[in-house]
């Protein structure tokens, strides 16, 4: 019974304690016979707003994505299972958008990067040798609105050529009625006869070929009179390269006399300036400075002594002087020079 001026609650929490329980348990089994969000995918959406848990038996639809099209038969929907999972769970129904097929070029080739023509895929392009290409080398699969387009059109692959290769001043070079010369073509140069005593010489590459980037492969040669002065060598003599006069790369070696060291190179060549190089070397006189004390003992004493001479390109050579003592004070200089031995 109520007290005095207060109102008594039919369904109060007090009075009914096993209602709120049973509810309870009630939701409780409910939510345990149910389904969880559905899953999310890649490729698909789903269709509506998901709720907290589906039902046993229950159903939620799908479409594709943007970027992707639907091809049947496989399910774009999924049914809460009474194992409380979603099937089926799969996305396999929907595909990238694609972009149109692209032929290789005329005289080239285009290479997929990830092996299809979705978006995303890129398009890589190159032209045969003896081709250039003219575009862009690469072209990307882009989505635009809900269709897969390229970003470019299609480069060519052009042939190489290149123009005439320079005229030269007392000189000429073969084809030169020509205009248009194909990857690879070559010329040669050669020069006219002088009109003095001396010829003219070719200084450069005699021969060059159009190359890449519509290029020749090197720069015209030039004709002109290359003379070098003869070369002389006090106490020495040349051993190779005899004549005369020395014309453009004539090349000369010397060696010394006895008793003296080669102070420089021993081959010189005759360069397009008309100078030698390295330079003329020359030939040194030997060292014979007075030897230290002979050895006291009675027995044959040995003393080496080392010499060195740098040369130009940093490579030495070395004097060995032996000094063998013999009996009566009679002393046999024995001295070996550059694999050579001299008494």
């Amino acid at each position: 019974m109520a007290l005095p001026g207060r109102r008594e609650r039919p369904f109060s929490s007090g009075r009914f304690p096993g209602l709120l329980l049973a509810t309870l348990v009630l939701q409780l089994s409910s939510f345990s016979d149910a389904c969880e969000a559905p899953p999310t995918f890649e490729a698909m959406e789903l269709i509506g707003k998901p709720k907290p848990y589906y039902k046993v038996g229950e159903r939620v639809d799908y479409k594709c994505k943007k970027g992707y099209f639907y091809i049947p038969p496989l399910a774009t929907h999924s049914i809460c299972d009474r194992n409380h999972t979603w099937l089926p769970v799969s996305d396999d129904g929907c595909y990238r958008e694609m972009c149109p097929h692209i032929q290789d070029p005329v005289n080239g080739e285009a290479i997929l990067v990830n092996g299809s023509y979705e978006f995303g895929s890129e398009l890589h392009f190159i032209c045969n040798e003896g081709y250039y290409l003219i575009g862009k080398d690469i072209l990307y699969c882009e989505l635009k609105d809900t269709v897969a387009i390229w970003s470019g059109k299609p480069p060519l692959c052009e042939k190489i050529l290149c123009t005439p290769p320079p005229k030269i001043k007392n000189g000429r070079h073969t084809f030169s009625e020509v205009e248009v010369f194909e990857y690879l073509d070559a010329v040669t140069y050669s020069c006219d006869p002088a009109p003095g005593p001396d010829p003219f010489s070719l200084i450069g590459e005699s021969m060059i070929y159009c190359g890449n980037n519509s290029t020749w492969s090197h720069a015209a040669p030039e004709c002109k009179v290359v003379k070098c002065r003869f070369p002389v060598v006090e106490n020495g003599k040349q051993i190779s390269g005899f004549g005369k006069k020395f014309y453009y790369k004539a090349t000369v070696m010397f060696e010394c006399d006895k008793g003296y060291y080669l102070n420089g190179s021993d081959k010189i060549v005759c360069e397009s300036n008309s100078t030698w190089d390295p330079p003329v070397p020359k030939c040194l006189k030997v060292s014979t400075s007075p030897t230290t004390k002979s050895p006291t003992s009675s027995a044959s004493g040995l003393v080496i002594s080392c010499l060195y001479f740098f040369r130009k390109s940093f490579k030495f050579l070395v004097i060995f002087k032996k000094i063998l003592q013999i009996s009566g004070g009679v002393h046999l200089f024995l001295v070996m020079k550059g694999g050579r031995t001299f008494l």
